[in-house]
């Protein structure tokens, strides 16, 4: 019997076997349609390649002869910050027309190789008060000062108002009494006198100021003051408020000397003088005072609105509270004793009847500022008041 012959399938020479298919699946991962190909590193022939064919090509560079860089530029091509050549003058000199102005630049030292003249500071120039004061066409004003002097001339070119030529030439004689000016002024510790009308300068004021200010008068004159006007409330409130401002006052007063004292009160007079043309220049009634209540300065306004004379109220020491109504008096200690030793800079706003001097009312709206002296002392009070119609 025959045997069977058993023929195996040929496998197409392209097909590869089964474990060799496995293993190559394994290796190489399935390629993804929509996953772009990583871009492939340039080699170092390709590098070499480039190179070669950069040194082929021709480089690229200035046609013509190389600027040649100057050892010092010119001034012009310095200032610009642009190349200079050696010949002057240079050659953009020559072209921009500034050949004329084509000098040798300056080149800045260090500083040990500076000369001893180099380094000293160059001496201001003096140029004579009287050439300056006649440059705005006025004589010099008699204000003590030069610099205020050569203020005022300028203000005065500037507004057409030139100073008169007869006016004071010297400083340190006294100009004639200003028709608005007054101020009060103590001549001598615990006098009476005050100086009604004063000078346009502060050289009166320094040679007539030789003592301290008493203030313990004026606290006395309020002491006898009270009981003849006030009730018991009232004075127990106003003394109430001296009590918180008195002492801080006198521990400020116990380590000034005398001539500190007298110092002060130069201070003092001499900024009521500027304070008077300030009030000249305002159409608002003011009033100004010291910390005792003694009134100093008195604008025009203040008198139209209250029928009070100037002269009544500088020249016979009147005190500013016996010219308010009593509620207005204590309301005013009160307010000045919280704020004796505040900021300078803010007014207390409140309200005030005044009383004409035949005793009729005038309500008003009131605010007063307080000013420190040198020591931070609260020495100077100014009022101002408008009229409730």
């Amino acid at each position: 019997m025959p045997t069977a012959l058993t023929q195996q399938p040929t496998l197409p020479p392209y097909h590869l076997a089964p474990s060799s298919a496995s293993t190559s699946e394994q290796n190489t991962p399935a390629a993804d349609p929509k996953k772009k190909s990583a871009p492939k590193r340039r080699r170092p022939q390709d590098a070499t390649s480039d190179s070669a064919d950069s040194s082929s090509q021709p480089s690229r560079t200035r046609e013509g002869p190389k600027k040649k860089k100057a050892n010092r530029a010119c001034f012009h091509c310095q200032k610009a910050h642009l190349t200079c050549d050696d010949s002057r003058p240079c050659q953009r000199c020559v072209k921009r027309g500034m050949a004329d102005n084509c000098t040798e630049g300056h080149r800045k030292k260090a500083k040990y190789l500076l000369d001893e003249e180099e380094l000293a500071p160059p001496e201001p120039q003096y140029v004579p008060s009287d050439t300056m004061y006649s440059a705005y066409g006025g004589t010099p004003y008699a204000l003590g000062s030069e610099g205020a002097n050569l203020e005022y001339s300028i203000l005065s070119a500037i507004l057409g108002n030139s100073p008169d030529s007869t006016g004071a030439q010297n400083a340190g004689s006294p100009a004639a009494p200003s028709a608005t000016a007054a101020w009060a002024g103590e001549t001598a510790a615990g006098a009476g006198s005050a100086i009604a009308v004063g000078p346009q300068n502060g050289a009166v004021v320094y040679q007539a100021v030789t003592k301290p200010y008493d203030y313990t008068e004026g606290y006395h004159f309020l002491m006898k003051h009270l009981p003849t006007r006030f009730d018991k409330n009232d004075i127990l409130r106003i003394v109430r408020a001296l009590a918180i401002f008195r002492p801080s006052l006198i521990a400020l007063q116990m380590p000034l000397s005398e001539e500190d004292e007298v110092f002060v009160e130069k201070c003092f007079q001499r900024s009521l003088i500027e304070l008077d043309k300030l009030v000249s220049f305002s159409g608002t009634p003011t009033v100004a005072w010291r910390r005792t209540g003694e009134i100093c300065l008195v604008g025009p306004e203040f008198c139209m609105l209250t029928g009070w004379e100037k002269e009544e109220l500088i020249g016979r020491r009147k005190y500013i509270y016996e010219l308010f109504e009593n509620q207005s008096v204590v309301e005013y200690w009160e307010n000045f004793a919280n704020h004796a030793f505040e900021n300078t800079t803010q007014s207390v706003y409140s309200h005030c009847v005044l009383l004409k001097p035949s005793g009729a009312p005038v309500p008003c709206t009131f605010c007063f500022s307080i000013r420190r002296d040198i020591m931070d002392l609260p020495s100077l009070v100014i009022g101002q008041w408008l009229p409730l119609l």
